[in-house]
């Protein structure tokens, strides 16, 4: 039996888990990908060595083509599977290559296009305007007086980074868990403790939170600049800084506001939306990414957005996915990586897996594209309930989406032998081993 063969798109830990996944499920694989590894909140040294020694260890290394950009992604007929689709790259060194693939995995990930703010008075400024990502040398920085824009991790990296008169714009969102996610295979008395008794959980978290800054409070809250206003229960409250930063800080090296540009009134001058000026000779963008799409095709791009209406927004194009990683009605096209949990690894290995059997023929899809649909709107719908983002924004909710994807595959949802340590035990990877 010939091998399928796959383009997988990125060499991320989207992509390297989809290539692990795939090779050892029998098909034949070529990962294109400028270079190994994300940036995350860990040291980027860190994640990128371990990274490749993930590559070498699972034998992708071999596999991927480095520094090869993707231009297109098409083919004749979408619906068709017996087709095959059309691969153009970039080399390096300009060439253009053009390849044929039996199945698409596209892995790019959450950081694909970086997200910069427009503010009012915007080509007054005669300094720079930079995001994060263009920040290549520290000379960039030098004896220039710094404007961060931005309140997570990269933004603390940034400010601590410039060091020279940062003033640092910090701000967070706030949502609230009540719900449970939809379509998830729990029992009723989940459901009935979940939605009977949610009040005191949120007392007894919020209690806790409450407790633990009185306790250990540090001098950073003496302003009430870093003291959460939401509940602990939310990931964006609970950030770690660094010693450098905090040290920065209580030496006036880096100026918080919790404000916005509101615009730039003259070359070196911008006012906050509290009324403040600022002196700012480099404005550095800490403000994320939007997921976009550039190489593929136009009409493939269309019939992977069915309401147009909504196909693009701040946070960048909203694609129609099934489970999160397939679109309706073309088949042999995958994406992985999208959804944003918090155990990010684990969870985009369990969708690689529902991947791979999906291309297997594995996967039982519901019976008409219209219940395929009902699913992502139901999905997109609670999301932007609970979050006011995109549906694939699922933070907290990282262990349901798994439990749906492993009931698809087939696999027991008990994965230990007594009631105690299923549902009180630690999740570690481990123990979806089968």
């Amino acid at each position: 039996m010939v091998r399928k063969s796959v383009a997988i798109i990125g060499a991320g830990v989207s992509g390297l888990a989809a290539g692990k996944v795939l090779l050892e499920d029998g098909f034949d694989i070529t990962i294109f990908g400028l270079q190994i590894g994300p940036m995350d909140c860990a040291p980027w040294q860190n994640i990128h060595n371990y990274l490749k020694r993930y590559a070498n260890k699972f034998h992708l290394i071999e596999r991927i083509r480095f520094e090869t950009k993707i231009i297109l992604i098409d083919k004749k007929d979408l619906k068709n599977g017996k087709l095959p689709w059309i691969v153009k790259v970039e080399t390096a060194s300009g060439d253009h290559e053009t390849f044929e693939f039996d199945l698409i995995v596209v892995a790019t990930g959450l950081f694909s296009t970086p997200e910069k703010p427009n503010f009012r008075g915007q080509n007054n400024f005669a300094g720079s305007i930079q995001h994060i990502t263009d920040i290549k040398s520290e000379d960039q920085l030098k004896n220039k007086r710094i404007l961060v824009i931005g309140g997570a991790k990269s933004a603390v990296d940034m400010a601590t980074l410039a060091t020279l008169h940062a003033n640092y714009g910090f701000s967070r969102i706030f949502t609230y868990i009540f719900d449970p996610f939809p379509n998830v295979p729990h029992s009723a008395a989940f459901y009935f403790l979940h939605r009977v008794f949610s009040f005191v959980f949120t007392e007894i978290t919020d209690s806790i939170a409450n407790f633990l800054i009185s306790k250990y409070k540090s001098d950073l809250f003496a302003d009430e600049k870093f003291i959460p206003k939401g509940s602990i229960r939310n990931a964006h409250n609970i950030m770690r800084v660094t010693k450098e930063f905090v040290t920065m800080i209580r030496e006036n090296r880096i100026i918080r506001k919790v404000a916005s540009i509101d615009e730039s009134i003259d070359k070196t001058t911008v006012r906050l939306d509290s009324g403040e000026l600022l002196q700012a000779d480099l404005i550095i963008c800490a403000t994320g990414f939007i997921e976009t799409f550039p190489f593929l095709s136009e009409t493939l791009t269309k019939a992977l957005v069915r309401n147009t209406t909504r196909s693009t927004s701040d946070e960048g194009i909203d694609l129609d996915l099934y489970r999160r990683i397939i679109p309706i009605g073309i088949p042999n096209i995958a994406f992985i990586g999208l959804p944003a949990p918090l155990h990010t690894w684990m969870f985009y290995e369990v969708q690689c897996h529902w991947m791979s059997d999906y291309f297997l023929g594995r996967i039982k899809l519901p019976n008409t594209e219209k219940e395929m649909l009902e699913e992502i709107e139901t999905t997109r719908q609670f999301i932007y309930k609970m979050f006011k983002r995109k549906s694939y924004y699922f933070q907290y909710y990282w262990l349901e989406p798994m439990e749906i994807y492993l009931r698809d595959m087939g696999v027991s949802l008990y994965r230990t032998n007594h009631w105690i340590s299923e549902y009180f035990g630690v999740y570690r990877p481990k123990r979806l081993s089968t």
